[in-house]
């Protein structure tokens, strides 16, 4: 029998404990300072324009003059390569200069003859006069220019030409096409280590999207492969193959006073370039340092729906609401992914998914997320423009007006802008430079497209990151991509479509079908860049306008590089890429390892230095 003092006792007990968590449950809800963006509250770094902005100079090249060695483009501006390779003279500060033949970059009056330089070469221009352009290319290489072949000649053009295979290092034509079994990128390229891309016969069709017939070059002991092809073992040991056999994509010789790289295929097209092109100037140097981002993005588009709208498919598809979708699995799903990796969440809010909608958005919906919002550091933004928007301006001012009636204090710093609307984004700015209806947005995210600039102004206020991948596939050609970014940039932008999911048409669009994909690509891909910050859309803008407004000039004394950086407000981030070397000291700042031979230094000071010792110890007898 329970006695009055022990009854007592365990009444005390379970008061206790319900004031405790009461109290913790009223603590945090009085705590919850949900109408303040945290991300947003560092102060916006200013555009620094560069003497290259000027008309008529190429976008984000240095003062002529200028210590670094150019860059000359030889093709046509509209051969898929031309705009990812202007991209990236601009963020390395490079001058860049374009001409339609080789001779017309031989003739010009600064030209590679008269200096030494970075020579992007279009092969297919070799069709005629072929012995003349390749005496010009060796005499270049002799002179120290290194010559790039982003796209190799016409397997015609170099079959006919020993000096032109000389000058690639290829000794031996074995085929016009064959077609590869599996595309081995060997580590200590891109950052990201060795990938194996497999063309496995059941294979998801959508996956294997990389270039698989390519032409048939053995090359000569004198050269370094970076990217191969493979047979299979049955093709292998029915003509007696050696793995040094197999056909080579992407390689450098050594020619004269400098090398030539060469791109066997189309895997240099698009923003493929912008790393590629860092790591041949890498393999070319001593060593590399430039500057990246260092900033990883999970961008969540239309998110949270705020109005009632799709209800009779969300009812047949998923059995609940939409409010209660989005509340019940999709929150607590990205949360749940989004911690695993240490993500950052920044979440645009869509007040109306479509400009026909009758029904009206719930204020206390949006305060709900953005106290969920606070409670796990992520970030919210807003939606600009609708599913199939007839009027751009009309549509983002109506969801202006509607958050400014709830007097709200929260300020939305970011917008999402999807791809179909993309066209129409210069008419939500001001003569101000900044947004008409939403006058606190510092940056804009843009929807995913294959081959559009990552960084950029929008306006002397604003600038424009795209994202850099869709969550929900990732496919060879993405994996490529990706690693190329991170090479080049450290940054990534993750896109999340929940119109897509909230809107499906198939049950491809579905959530059960697309959230395990999802989860399984974030968590597996993006492993190799863990040392990467993860940041907030607000939190990398401050970096991305660092990244873009900030230079860096470097020179080596014996063991020690001693850095310089202009142009950069509060810290700096570059990566720093060595051969068989490891940093020992720094001053001026910090460094941490990202994989073998390659450091993310982040300087805190104009000047900074960083003392290397060699991996290869020296023994004496």
């Amino acid at each position: 029998m329970l006695s009055k003092r022990n009854f007592a006792t365990m009444m005390i007990m379970i008061s206790v404990i319900l004031v405790l968590f009461l109290s913790s449950v009223v603590l945090k809800e009085y705590l919850n300072d949900y109408d303040v963006n945290h991300s947003a509250e560092t102060e916006v770094i200013d555009r620094i324009r560069q003497d290259s902005d000027a008309e008529g100079t190429p976008d984000g090249s240095p003062e002529n003059g200028s210590s670094e060695r150019p860059i000359f483009y030889v093709g046509s501006e509209d051969n898929g390569y031309y705009q990812a390779m202007k991209e990236w003279a601009g963020y390395r500060k490079k001058s860049f200069r374009a001409f339609d033949t080789l001779y017309a970059a031989s003739i010009d009056a600064s030209g590679v003859e008269s200096q030494q330089v970075y020579l992007l070469m279009d092969g297919e221009l070799l069709e005629h006069e072929t012995e003349d352009a390749v005496k010009r290319l060796t005499r270049y290489a002799e002179q120290g220019t290194v010559i790039i072949f982003y796209r190799l000649p016409a397997y015609q053009t170099i079959e006919k030409s020993r000096a032109l295979q000389d000058l690639l290092g290829i000794q031996h034509l074995r085929a016009e096409s064959v077609k590869l079994q599996e595309i081995r990128l060997f580590g200590g390229f891109l950052l990201g280590g060795e990938t194996h891309y497999s063309f496995i016969k059941g294979e998801e069709k959508e996956l294997v999207d990389m270039e698989r017939e390519i032409p048939w070059y053995d090359i000569s002991s004198r050269t370094k492969s970076y990217m191969v092809g493979f047979l299979s073992e049955e093709e292998k040991n029915s003509m007696s193959l050696e793995n040094e056999d197999m056909p080579a994509i992407i390689w450098r010789t050594g020619t004269g006073n400098s090398f030539v790289f060469a791109v066997n295929g189309d895997y240099m097209k698009g923003e493929n370039a912008l790393g590629m092109l860092d790591a041949m100037i890498y393999e070319s140097e001593e060593y590399a340092l430039y500057s990246v981002v260092n900033a990883q993005n999970l961008s969540v588009a239309g998110f949270p729906d705020l109005t009632v709208e799709n209800e009779k498919k969300m009812a047949e598809v998923y059995g609940m609401t939409t409010q209660q979708f989005c509340r019940d699995i999709l929150w607590p799903s990205l949360v749940a992914g989004a911690q695993k990796g240490n993500w950052k969440i920044t979440s645009f809010v869509s007040v109306k998914q479509k400009d026909q909608s009758k029904k009206e958005p719930n204020q206390d919906d949006l305060i709900d997320y953005l106290k969920y919002f606070n409670e796990t550091s992520a970030e919210a933004g807003v939606s600009l423009g609708r599913i199939e928007s007839d009027d751009l301006a009309s549509s983002v001012k109506d969801e202006s007006d509607t958050l400014k009636s709830w007097n709200m204090d929260y300020i939305f710093a970011a917008g999402f802008v999807r791809k179909e609307n993309q066209d129409w984004l210069t008419e939500l700015t001001d003569e101000d430079g900044k947004m008409k209806y939403f006058r606190d947005i510092r940056t804009v995210v843009g929807a995913y497209e294959e081959d559009g600039q990552i960084l950029s102004w929008l306006t002397d206020q604003i600038t424009l990151q795209n994202t850099t991948t869709d969550s929900y596939k990732h496919s060879h050609r993405d994996n490529l991509r990706l690693k190329s970014l991170e090479t080049a940039l450290g940054y990534s932008n993750i896109q999340v479509d929940m119109y897509r999911i909230l809107w499906p048409e198939s049950r491809k669009d579905e959530w059960q079908s697309v959230a395990e994909k999802m989860a399984a690509n974030i968590d597996t891909y993006w492993k190799p860049y863990a040392k990467f910050d993860k940041t907030t859309i607000s939190e990398s803008d401050n970096r991305v306008r660092n990244f873009l407004n900030g230079s860096v000039e470097s020179t080596r004394k014996g063991d020690q590089i001693l850095i310089e950086t202009r142009n950069f407000s509060g810290d700096a981030y570059l990566l720093l890429r060595t051969h068989g070397e490891t940093p020992e000291k720094m001053t001026g700042g910090s460094w941490k390892q990202i994989e073998e031979g390659a450091y993310l230094l982040k300087i805190t000071s104009e000047n900074a230095s960083v003392t290397l010792k060699s991996d290869i110890e020296t023994y004496y007898k």
